[in-house]
């Protein structure tokens, strides 16, 4: 009976995986996003360019680039490979928000927590989505992290070295994803000390930690990095950090400033009204309790029904105070979680993961990613330290807040769903666009599969490089994509100069909506626009939602 049980709730979770990833099946791709990049650079990995020589990599740390590589070189050149990619690594963390909430609390409520993340976090149909990311570098490490923390959860309950191996091997994969998930290793090796397990164990389990940072550095050499090749990268990301436009970026999601203490109030305020009244609800203590709770839930469920904005908001936003109430309800009980070494692990990694965004959890940015372990960590402290007389009510309180939550994150995807129903198709995969995309970007498919020959090298400008992959058009080394933050950090003539030595046959360039002046080549592109002018003549202009230029050389 309890394992019919365990099976009943993730046989839930995994048919509403399924309805899903058939549901947004390539309509939580756009043209302009990161996701591009990420197809791009893997497919010029596996043609012989080689990480931070021929690449610059934003996010540090190879593992992502490489490991899709091998999947290409094995599974056929097509989007769907990174889709079945993603929908495994989606997979992946479900299963560990729901083991790791087990461990915890009922199977219920792991359960509710679970469909949460998978609405919230997983099927988002913005850019920083599980399943078509913006980086597989911060869904594969959140993968392995959460993998870290199940099994180590796993070696405090048993005792048994085998799970704390696993959980350092897992760290050790993270932190070869992105520079980010280095910090919850070191506490993982701080954790393993406090612990006092001896320096065996200790120096065991840093050699299986390295393993793979170990085989990743095996395989850059192998493809031909050089000491010099690292010198030149990190030059320029020492410039990269440094750019006006990747602090605007950081100023509320890392930034200690005054708008993220006012994002956060603003949040903190309304998440605890909601709270606040239907955990009185719950209670049924009074006739007022009951008439604001009946109020507060028709409102919200009419807002999530009729007033898309509303919605659009508060569920992008709610969360954002979530780092602060975790960390207040941890110092209050800071000698009683102490006494417990898993609640205390959980909490400490939900924290160490999320520490980038740590002074505002935007779940429009990097905050979606730090989430799913927030929320475990959040409803732990609260119903086994705080609500310890009244956890029942405590938990129908949440459950009823995340079921809220993700029905309404589904209603915001279904704008998605609703919206893309043209298609963009190639050999070489398919995405379903709104009808404006389409009058945009069909015709400049179009144009490239029959005028631009097999060894044609296209550069597109203005952050679109997924038309590379769509059209199976070869780009050029470390200048084939930058955003603005990039651009400041090569500087405009190191870029002319790479144009002059690797000179692409084609330049596609987006240029943002008409009048509006916010095109590539009225901002950061202004000089190398220039230079391509003077180099190169327009061959088809593409006007729609905006205009893009396609250009051949003179």
């Amino acid at each position: 009976m309890e394992k019919l049980k365990e099976y009943k709730y993730l046989l839930i979770i995994f048919v509403l995986f399924l309805i899903n990833i058939f549901l947004f099946y390539g309509k939580m791709i756009n043209i302009h996003t990161d996701f591009g990049r990420e197809l791009l650079f893997s497919k010029m990995v596996v043609q012989g360019s080689v990480l931070y020589k021929d690449i610059f990599n934003t996010f540090v740390c190879p593992f992502s680039y490489l490991f899709n590589a091998f999947l290409l070189k094995f599974a056929p050149m097509n989007i769907n490979t990174f889709y079945v990619a993603g929908g495994i690594n989606c997979l992946v963390i479900l299963g560990c928000v729901y083991f790791i909430s087990k461990i915890f609390l009922n199977r219920f409520v792991s359960c509710v927590i679970t469909v949460f993340v998978l609405y919230y976090c997983c099927f988002y149909s913005g850019l920083m989505n599980f399943l078509t990311p913006y980086s597989y570098a911060v869904v594969y490490g959140l993968s392995f992290c959460l993998l870290s923390v199940l099994t180590y959860l796993y070696y405090l309950k048993t005792d048994k070295n085998k799970f704390m191996y696993f959980a350092f091997l897992f760290s050790g994969a993270a932190a070869s994803c992105k520079y980010e998930f280095v910090l919850y290793s070191l506490f993982l090796f701080l954790f393993l000390l406090a612990k006092n397990n001896g320096l065996k164990s200790v120096f065991k389990s840093a050699a299986i930690f390295f393993i793979v940072p170990l085989i990743c550095t095996i395989v850059l050499l192998k493809q031909g990095l050089l000491f010099d090749d690292l010198l030149n990268y990190f030059a320029i990301l020492k410039d990269f950090l440094h750019q006006p436009y990747l602090k605007k970026v950081y100023t509320i999601t890392c930034y200690f400033s005054k708008d993220s203490i006012i994002s956060a109030f603003k949040t903190f305020i309304a998440a605890s009204f909601v709270f606040g009244v239907l955990y009185k609800f719950y209670e049924k203590k009074s006739v007022w309790a009951m008439f604001s709770g009946w109020g507060l839930w028709i409102a919200l469920t009419l807002s999530v029904l009729f007033y898309f904005p509303l919605m659009e908001y508060y569920a992008y936003s709610f969360w954002g105070f979530i780092t602060y109430i975790v960390v207040v309800l941890l110092l209050f009980k800071i000698k009683e979680l102490i006494k417990d070494k898993s609640d205390l692990f959980l909490v400490l990694a939900s924290l160490v993961i999320s520490f980038k965004s740590f002074w505002y959890l935007s779940t429009n940015f990097y905050g979606r990613y730090f989430l799913p372990l927030l929320v475990v960590s959040l409803v732990v402290v609260l119903k086994k330290y705080y609500f310890k007389e009244n956890y029942l009510t405590f938990e129908k309180t949440f459950c009823a807040i995340l079921i809220f939550l993700s029905v309404a994150a589904f209603r915001l995807n279904l704008v998605s769903l609703v919206l893309k129903n043209d298609v963009i198709k190639t050999s070489y995969g398919k995405i379903y666009v709104t009808q404006s995309e389409k009058l945009l970007l069909q015709p400049l498919v179009d144009y490239i599969g029959k005028n631009l020959d097999d060894s044609d090298k296209l550069v597109v400008l203005g952050n679109a490089p997924l038309l590379n992959f769509l059209t199976n058009k070869d780009s050029i080394p470390f200048y084939s994509h930058y955003d603005e933050a990039i651009a400041g950090a090569y500087g405009s003539e190191r870029i002319t100069n790479g144009y002059k030595t690797y000179k692409p046959d084609y330049f596609v360039v987006f240029e943002g909506e008409k009048n509006k002046q916010n095109g590539y080549c009225d901002t950061y592109g202004k000089n190398i626009c220039k230079w391509i002018n003077e180099n190169y003549k327009t061959v088809k202009i593409v006007d729609g939602i905006e205009t893009v230029y396609i250009l051949k050389k003179i």
